[in-house]
């Protein structure tokens, strides 16, 4: 395990991209993303994302102890998008006392239109 000199470790995360492929205007469709603390120290953190219509996460924050996973549910809404491509950026944190490390990944859906 690492020591990171009371900065807080880097959240360890699954993937640094949800492809959410292609859905219809209005459909929805939920991905999980897994955030790992492999510090020996326990890790406080938090998630947040550049776009709040339309992609949504289940739980934004939470503390995990050395070794600890979580499972978060990253949702996407088509009801308020355009037909195409869209592109967002979720960020994981993990907090310290005086400093923050911060990891992202990228999200991708295409938006066709809906049935006749």
């Amino acid at each position: 395990m690492n020591n990171y000199n009371g900065e807080p470790p880097p959240p360890i995360l699954s993937q640094n991209l949800l492809d959410f492929g292609s859905l219809r205007q209005g459909e929805s469709k939920t991905l999980q993303e897994q955030i790992s603390n492999t510090s020996n120290q326990a890790m406080l953190w938090h998630a947040d994302t550049d776009v709040k219509h339309w992609l949504t996460i289940d739980k934004g924050a939470g503390t995990l102890q050395p070794g600890q996973q979580e499972i978060v549910h990253v949702r996407v809404d088509t009801s308020s998008l355009a037909i195409g491509n869209h592109k967002a950026t979720l960020i994981f944190s993990a907090e310290g006392d005086a400093s923050s490390k911060s990891v992202e990944v990228a999200v991708t859906l295409a938006v066709t239109p809906p049935p006749l």
